[in-house]
């Protein structure tokens, strides 16, 4: 049972997602990535996973990112054991 357990909460922390929701007139699209010493899973970097599932017509008006660089606390924090996430926001054209 302990190695049930142990193998779920491994996979679940791995992996990471990208989506987007979409209206009419409105989009959202997000990207995460699992930090584990300085390992990213999947890796790369979530604002081009994000931006590339803006749609074509689409105008961007927000980015939000988390902090994940090595010139803050939180950014080490983040990068030693967290979560890098990266929200895109728009209207549809």
């Amino acid at each position: 049972m302990k190695k049930l357990f142990v193998l779920s909460v491994l996979v679940m922390g791995l992996s990471g997602c990208s989506g987007i929701h979409q209206t009419d007139e409105t989009f959202g699209a997000h990207a995460e990535n699992m930090n584990i010493l300085f390992m990213q899973f999947p890796g790369g970097s979530t604002q081009e996973r994000a931006m590339e599932l803006a749609p074509e017509n689409a105008e961007i008006v927000t980015i939000n990112s988390t902090a994940s660089d090595t010139s803050s606390v939180l950014g080490v924090l983040n990068r030693i054991v967290g979560v890098d996430q990266t929200k895109v926001a728009g209207t549809i054209k």
